[in-house]
């Protein structure tokens, strides 16, 4: 009850959540709406002119943004609930961007590099064990020593659920109101929605499916 209260009143939610980062230590992000809740989290910043963004009523716990370039961008929407999520940024002009209403649940890795994005939808739910990479990191080259391996986005539409220990590669889309399975390799798109896929390689394992955050 008192909750919902606090939550149909912004300038007391505000306040309340002021409070306790100043008793909890917790530092202000520059970029962070008052209203955002931070535990231990922090900004670790190797370029220039990089920017993290949080809207109203977010509730972030010991998550880390680490940039190593410069002009990248991480945005995260308004009542965006995250735990233990680590966005990774090499290069530069990069962009992660969280929609509103989105959970991560546990241990997340959000790896975006050379000049790639990361796009997650509104209302989705991140179990744990989670990673994404928009690039492999090193170079793979034919044999006249060209590279074949370039680093493409990620976009997650709304309301996808992901679960434990999934992995999310290079070039993926995954479609609105769809599942990615536990343990999934994710390498391709999915551009149908209301699907399940799983497996590894992902592929669909059934259709016109939907998903809900309560046990019903």
């Amino acid at each position: 009850m008192i909750k919902k209260w606090l939550l149909s009143h912004d300038s007391m939610y505000t306040l309340v959540i002021r409070i306790l980062n100043l008793f909890g230590h917790n530092s202000r992000m520059r970029g962070a709406h008052p209203s955002v809740w931070l535990k231990r989290t922090k900004v670790i910043d190797k370029g220039n002119g990089n920017t993290v963004t949080i809207d109203r009523k977010s509730k972030l716990r010991n998550c880390t943004f680490k940039f190593y370039g410069s002009n990248n961008r991480v945005i995260i929407g308004e009542r965006c609930s995250l735990s233990h999520l680590t966005v990774w940024i090499e290069d530069d002009n990069n962009c992660v961007q969280i929609a509103k209403n989105t959970t991560v649940h546990g241990t997340t890795g959000l790896a975006c590099i050379e000049g790639c994005r990361i796009e997650i939808g509104e209302d989705c739910m991140f179990s744990s064990n989670i990673h994404f990479r928009t690039g492999d990191s090193h170079s793979v080259v034919d044999l006249d020593g060209h590279r074949i391996n370039p680093s493409r986005d990620i976009v997650i539409g709304d309301h996808v659920w992901i679960g434990h220990n999934a992995i999310v590669c290079k070039g993926v889309t995954v479609a609105d109101h769809s599942i990615v399975g536990a343990g999934s390799v994710v390498t391709r798109r999915f551009e149908q929605d209301h699907v399940a896929i799983g497996g590894n390689p992902a592929k669909i394992i059934k259709e016109n499916v939907d998903w809900k955050r309560e046990r019903i």
